[in-house]
C-alpha cells in the first residue's frame, strides 16, 4: 500500500492545480469597526476604485488563467486524473523500498471517484524489483472490486480478485467471493501468548491459496444473515530473512508446520444502521459469527469452532466535524474432536497486531485460543479541499488500542495489567463516498509502528 502512503502526501502538500493555495474552509469575519460610518465623499469613492483596480492587478498576476489549464493538460484528461509519484516504504523487518507509481482517479459527472488504478514499480534487498497493478473499483456504496497483481523477481507473488455487493437484487440480497495465491516471504511467528517476546520471532514464507465465496439475505434495512464457504491451502517454506530463523526449524512442533488446507462453513448475524458502508459518520454495526472448521490435510480428525463478535459504535459530534468511535472484538476457537496429536494450526487461531486491530505491533504479533480488543478514535474533520476536481476531506485521529490473546485450554483469567495498550494518531484522506485513504502511527511494547492502505480500519 505504499502508493497511498505517498497519495497523501501529496495531497496533504495543499497545492492547487492553479498553482495557488487552498483557501481555509470559512475565512473568519472581519473585526466590527468601532466609529459609525459616515457618508462617503467623492475623493473617497474614487480612491476606493484605484485600489480596487489596483488589487485586481495584483491578483490577476499572481494567478495566471493559463496555469489551471497547464495543468489540465499535465494532469488530467476528461474524467480521468494522472498523479506520477515516486515511492518509498521502510520497515523494521523487511527494510528499504523504492521506486514509482501512477495512481489514475477516474471520477463520475458527479466528481466521485469510482476507480482507482495505480501501477507501481519497487525494489527491495530481499526480493529484488516488482511490479504491481493495484485496482480499486466503489460502483456504489454497497459494492466493492479489487483486483491486486504483484510479481517480484524473488519469491513474493501476490493474485488478488475479490467482489461484493451488500445491496444486490435491488437491495434485498448479499452476495460476494474472493479468489487469491500469494507468497509472502515476510511471515513471523513468535510462539504463543500475551508475553510472547520479541527475541523469539522467527521468519517463514506462507504460500496459500484461498478461496470463499458467500451469500446473505437483507431482512430489514438493518439486519441481515449470510453464509459463507471458505478453502484455505497453507504451506509453510523458508523464510528470506537472513537474522531470523525459520519458523518450521525453531517451532518444529508446534501444529501447522507441516501445512494445512482447510473447509470451513461460516454463518453470520449482521446488525448495521451506519450511514455508509465506507466512510460513515454515524451508526452501529454489530457482526456475530459462528464457522465450523475441518483440516483435511490428516487422515485423524481435526476440527475446531470458531465465534467472533465485532461491534462498532460512531457518535457524531460538533455539527458532524468530529466523530467518537469505537469497536469491541473477541474472537476464539474450541476444539471439537479431542485427538492428542491434532490441535488447531497456530496460523488459524485468534491473532493481534497489524492495522485493523493492534497498531504498533506488526501483523498476527500475538497468537492464542482467544483474543480481545478494544479500539477507540476521536476523528476530527480538519479541512476540506479540491484536488483536480475531486472533493477531498482531511481527518486526523487520535486513537487508542487495548487487547491481549488468551489461552483458554489452562484456565487463563483476563487481567487489565497484562493488556498491551498502544496510543497513536491517525491521518485520513477521504475523498466521499467511497475512498479512504490512511496513514495510522502508535507505540506499543515492541516500539512505535506504522501502516496505510484504504477504507477505515474498523
Amino acid at each position: 500500500m505504499t502508493h497511498i502512503l505517498i497519495l497523501i502526501c501529496v495531497l496533504l502538500l495543499g497545492l492547487r492545480p492553479d498553482g495557488g493555495a487552498f483557501a481555509a474552509p470559512s475565512e473568519p469575519p472581519e473585526a466590527p469597526s468601532l466609529a459609525p460610518p459616515g457618508p462617503p465623499r467623492l475623493d473617497d469613492e474614487k480612491l476606493k476604485k484605484e485600489k480596487e483596480q489596483r488589487e485586481a492587478g495584483k491578483e490577476e498576476s499572481r494567478t495566471p488563467t493559463v496555469e489551471p489549464e497547464l495543468a489540465e493538460k499535465l494532469f488530467g484528461k476528461g474524467h480521468y486524473t494522472y498523479i506520477p509519484l515516486p515511492a518509498f516504504a521502510y520497515n523494521r523487518n523487511e527494510r528499504y523500498y523504492i521506486g514509482a507509481l501512477m495512481p489514475i482517479l477516474k471520477s463520475d459527472d458527479k466528481k466521485q471517484i469510482n476507480d482507482i488504478y495505480a501501477p507501481q514499480y519497487l525494489y527491495n534487498q530481499f526480493v529484488g524489483h516488482s511490479g504491481t497493478l493495484n485496482y480499486y473499483g466503489y460502483r456504489a456504496d454497497t459494492a466493492q472490486y479489487r483486483i491486486i497483481i504483484n510479481w517480484a523477481e524473488k519469491v513474493q507473488r501476490n493474485i488478488d480478485f475479490s467482489y461484493k455487493d451488500l445491496g444486490a437484487g435491488g437491495g434485498r440480497f448479499i452476495i460476494g467471493g474472493q479468489a487469491n495465491y500469494f507468497r509472502n516471504p515476510f511471515a513471523r511467528f513468535f510462539g504463543y501468548g500475551n508475553n510472547a517476546p520479541l527475541y523469539s520471532e522467527s521468519d517463514w514464507t506462507d504460500r496459500e491459496i484461498i478461496g470463499n465465496v458467500f451469500i446473505g439475505l437483507n431482512l430489514s434495512p438493518d439486519f441481515s444473515i449470510l453464509l459463507t464457504e471458505r478453502y484455505r491451502d497453507v504451506k509453510i517454506e523458508n523464510g528470506i530473512l537472513p537474522r531470523l530463523a525459520n519458523t518450521a526449524s525453531k517451532f518444529a512442533g508446534t501444529q501447522g508446520v507441516e501445512g494445512a488446507q482447510i473447509f470451513g462453513t461460516r454463518l453470520t448475524l449482521l446488525y448495521d444502521t451506519r450511514d455508509s458502508q465506507l466512510t460513515p459518520i454515524k451508526g452501529t454495526y454489530i457482526n456475530f459469527s459462528t464457522e465450523f472448521n475441518t483440516n483435511v490435510e490428516h487422515d485423524e480428525p481435526n476440527r475446531w469452532l470458531r465465534f467472533t463478535l465485532d461491534a462498532r459504535h460512531l457518535i457524531p459530534h460538533d455539527h458532524d466535524t468530529k466523530v467518537f468511535a469505537i469497536r469491541f472484538f473477541v474472537d476464539g476457537v474450541m476444539r471439537t474432536d479431542r485427538t492428542s496429536t491434532r490441535t488447531v494450526p497456530f496460523y488459524e487461531r485468534p491473532m493481534l497486531g497489524g492495522e485493523t486491530t493492534l497498531r504498533a505491533f506488526g501483523l498476527n504479533r500475538y497468537i492464542d485460543d482467544s483474543a480481545y480488543l478494544l479500539n477507540i478514535e476521536e476523528r476530527f474533520l480538519i479541512m476540506k479541499r479540491v484536488f483536480f476536481e475531486h472533493e477531498v476531506d482531511l481527518e486526523i485521529a487520535p486513537t487508542l488500542d487495548v487487547g491481549r490473546v488468551l489461552d483458554l485450554d489452562h484456565g487463563g483469567a483476563v487481567q487489565f495489567n497484562n493488556m498491551q495498550i498502544n496510543p497513536g494518531i491517525g491521518f485520513r484522506v477521504m475523498a466521499r463516498p467511497h475512498v479512504v485513504g490512511r496513514l495510522d502511527i502508535a507505540y506499543g511494547r515492541d516500539g512505535g509502528n506504522a501502516f496505510v492502505g484504504l477504507d477505515y480500519p474498523f
